[in-house]
């Protein structure tokens, strides 16, 4: 405004000046000098409006935001890397809270009831957002991403990326998602050739039996590393084994009404249950647990406890096979390992392995992200959800931290124009269909009744014991005992959909 005004008066006094000294001439000259001025205004105006106008990574500088975590102590130096280079681009600070992935649960719980929670918050339960305790960020993803221009929702690398970031309705983004992990087999190449195997790895169930069987017999490795006092590794299979045994049946389309999105949902697994459209005197239900209970015995034993001791085994090349997340590479390289790997998609059920196999694998839809970074409703509340969000933007862009993230934790990306190390690049695929697992192992876990959760696991890990000699039968009807009796107390309890107000709707 002052240069306004300095401008003005510069003009006046040049119109006087030229008026005095012109005569006639007046008129045309002070027709010119109007435009001279009118010039001069808009010029000033400019300058003023470039001056008072905020950079919009720099609007909520000075602001300290806290972020809450579990990562392993590895990464820690690089989230520190890339808070500073936040704080440089952005002039918000960032206070990290590290704690123990142990008791992250109990923390996390604690932090929500007593009103503490941070302002970002590493994985946790989308119940939260329900008590209205997390932030909606559906705004902000159709708003531009200050650190590379793009519409936020459009620095993702696939339509899917974000699945797993929307609220239980599936109507608002809550989170956001940097990475996935696909679970897959790996196989000791040298181990391989030393048997007479070949070098290619099997791609179904009885291929894979058939390569264990020769292991076993000749005595020297170990067939499948497995934690197998635990669901540990069979959990990464067991939906692969349900969606093969019920493939064909009508399950899925009869109880998908609650959320429509073509898979089960908890609530419509439990609305399954209650109506006998699922039922666990299904045969394949017992078929799954008679094969699981096969696939034990080429597991290693005496190693139990802790996952360090079966992924030992692999990694000191004493097992042909093992089941391992995406960020088995980034583990070769962190901590050395001479193993000499390789890996495949995991096996399917096929024909010949199961009565109620399937003739090829199942292409899956293009991964969805890790449900991470959840802001606080509280963070917004006390003026801190714009900066917080603008963390969650950082960290999804390679611009920002996305690229720096990706080089540590050697895990698949969405995020778009990352690039992926060399060690995990081959684990990429562009190979997607439209299949969606069908979740119905959680018939028997009741995910939102922790009592009857860890009485499943604490009975199937029995089960599997090798040492156990109950029959898969004799198995289905302890579950039966002991499981179905919580059914309508846990429907009743379950608040988020009213499950028996759909019985009527299920044909």
């Amino acid at each position: 405004m002052a240069k306004k005004i300095v401008s003005l008066l510069l003009c006046v006094a040049m119109t006087a000046t030229l008026l005095t000294g012109c005569g006639d001439n007046s008129t045309a000259n002070t027709d010119a000098d109007k435009d001279v001025s009118t010039n001069t205004e808009v010029e000033s105006e400019a300058d003023s409006e470039g001056e008072d106008a905020v950079d919009p990574l720099r609007a909520d500088e000075g602001t300290t935001i806290s972020i809450a975590h579990n990562q392993g102590e590895y990464i820690y130096e690089t989230f520190y890397a890339m808070g500073e280079k936040f704080t440089e681009m952005t002039g918000i600070e960032i206070e990290w809270i590290e704690v123990p992935n142990a008791d992250w649960g109990t923390w996390t719980t604690a932090q929500f009831a007593a009103g503490t929670e941070p302002d970002i918050v590493w994985s946790v339960a989308k119940d939260y957002y329900d008590q209205g305790k997390l932030m909606n960020l559906t705004e902000y993803y159709d708003q531009e991403n200050p650190f590379n221009g793009k519409i936020w929702r459009d620095c993702f690398s696939t339509e899917n990326a974000l699945t797993n970031c929307y609220s239980n309705d599936g109507q608002d983004l809550i989170c956001t998602a940097m990475t996935y992990s696909s679970v897959n087999l790996y196989y000791n190449k040298d181990i391989m050739e030393e048997l007479g195997l070949g070098t290619e790895p099997p791609t179904n169930y009885s291929e894979l039996i058939a390569m264990m069987d020769v292991a076993k017999e000749d005595g020297t490795y170990v067939p499948m590393s497995a934690m197998n006092s635990t669901r540990w590794n069979l959990s990464w299979i067991e939906d692969d084994y349900m969606d093969a045994l019920f493939d064909g049946t009508d399950v899925v389309e009869k109880l998908d009404i609650i959320v429509p999105n073509g898979y089960m949902d908890y609530s419509e697994i439990m609305l399954g249950l209650k109506t006998g459209v699922i039922s666990y005197d299904d045969p394949r239900f017992e078929e799954y647990f008679r094969l699981i209970k096969e696939l034990t015995q080429y597991f290693n034993e005496d190693f139990n406890s802790a996952s360090w001791e079966y992924e030992g085994l692999f990694n000191d090349s004493k097992a042909l096979f093992t089941f391992n997340g995406g960020w088995f590479p980034g583990q070769v390289v962190q901590n050395g390992y001479e193993v000499n790997y390789g890996t495949t998609k995991k096996p399917y059920v096929d024909e010949a392995y199961s009565e109620y196999g399937v003739s090829e694998g199942f292409l899956g839809a293009a991964p969805s992200g890790e449900a991470v970074f959840f802001v606080s409703k509280k963070a917004e509340d006390e003026g801190r959800g714009d900066a917080a969000v603008k963390f969650l933007q950082f960290m999804t862009c390679p611009e920002g931290g996305a690229q720096m993230y990706i080089d540590v934790v050697m895990l698949g990306t969405c995020i778009a124009d990352v690039v992926l190390p060399d060690e995990i690049a081959g684990l990429a695929t562009s190979e997607y269909g439209d299949h969606k697992t069908t979740r119905l192992i959680r018939s028997f876990m009741y995910d939102e009744n922790g009592e009857v959760t860890s009485k499943y696991w604490e009975m199937f890990t029995e089960y599997v014991d090798p040492a156990s000699t109950k029959t898969a039968a004799e198995f289905i009807e302890d579950l039966k005992a002991e499981l179905l009796p919580a059914l309508d107390d846990t429907i009743e309890e379950y608040t988020t959909y009213d499950i028996l107000s759909y019985v009527d709707q299920v044909q």
